[in-house]
């Protein structure tokens, strides 16, 4: 049923756009099909059949969009809703393990802690998550589970996440229309608590948490090291440390910081001086350094910090 309107082509910035084509009730090409009626599900069938035969004209055209509605002989444009089948909704995931609301809640010892749902279909899971009592939602889309990074989640405070499924669409060559994000089936809320005694990763900033957590140190904790004068000038000249002292006490985020400065400072010394030719000044005394810091911190006697 496609009516007098036409495809309409425009060169945008070199790509060929295809405009509004509409079908309209009463016609099909320029022969009236006089047995459609103005409304009805006859004609959303029929709107149906020639939009989708639009579609499939210009499925593989390059750099091409389509966009097609559906008008009654007045002109008047049919609600989408009344002659495009939505996409059906899938079922809502399963919450792996307990999936608990109110007081019982689980209480977890890490805010570096996951959730998880399954489906039956292979999809991605679409997850929700936010602080009780204050509501803004937090999306993230995912095909296993939901991990909170650091400074996520703070200690002491409970939240409350649920799931849903997207899937893919496995036949092409039929138009579907997009479903509303309230019509999809959630999985229940599930809620957990953050100990009270867990890590707070908040401050950790730019930090990296996998050289914070190879020196086995602490964000929220102080960390003292003894330096004699030669080293506290070395640290000078690697870091952006500025002034030092003999006895040092610095957080595991700062000391984990500076000793990732120092092992960049000796991996640059390294690499100016294979350019150059020339011998590298300091790096060996760098390297030298972060083992003997790291070994005083309770840390490895060589880490890579990489």
């Amino acid at each position: 049923m496609i009516g007098r309107g036409q495809a309409i082509r425009r060169a945008v910035a070199g790509a060929t756009v295809l405009g509004l084509v509409l079908a309209t009730a009463g016609s099909a090409g320029s022969t009236p099909t006089p047995d459609i009626p103005s409304d009805g599900p006859a004609l959303y069938a029929d709107c149906l059949r020639k939009a989708q035969q639009i579609i499939d004209r210009y499925r593989d055209a390059d750099d091409t969009a389509v966009a097609v509605a559906c008008s009654r002989p007045d002109g008047s444009l049919v609600d989408t809703t009344l002659w495009v089948p939505a996409v059906p909704t899938p079922p809502a995931p399963v919450p792996v393990g307990r999936c608990v609301t109110g007081p019982g809640r689980p209480v977890v010892d890490t805010a570096l802690t996951s959730v998880s749902a399954t489906n039956l279909r292979t999809g991605i899971i679409i997850y929700e998550h936010q602080a009780l009592g204050d509501g803004e939602a937090v999306d993230s889309g995912s095909s296993g589970a939901l991990e909170f990074g650091p400074g996520e989640l703070t200690p002491g405070s409970s939240y409350r996440w649920r799931a849903r499924a997207e899937y893919a669409r496995t036949d092409e060559t039929t138009l579907l229309r997009s479903s509303n994000e309230d019509e999809r089936a959630w999985s229940p809320w599930c809620e957990f608590t953050v100990s009270a005694d867990a890590v707070d990763y908040s401050g950790l900033g730019d930090v990296s948490l996998e050289a914070l957590t190879e020196l086995g140190l602490r964000p929220d904790r102080t960390y003292a090291v003894h330096l004699s004068g030669r080293q506290q000038r070395l640290l000078r000249a690697g870091t952006d440390i500025g002034r030092t002292r003999a006895r040092m006490a610095l957080s595991g985020v700062r000391w984990t910081d500076l000793l990732v400065q120092l092992t960049g400072s000796a991996y640059l010394e390294d690499e100016v001086a294979a350019e150059t030719g020339d011998a590298p000044q300091n790096s060996a005394d760098y390297r030298t350094l972060v083992d003997t810091i790291s070994a005083e911190l309770g840390g490895p006697d060589h880490p890579r910090l990489n």
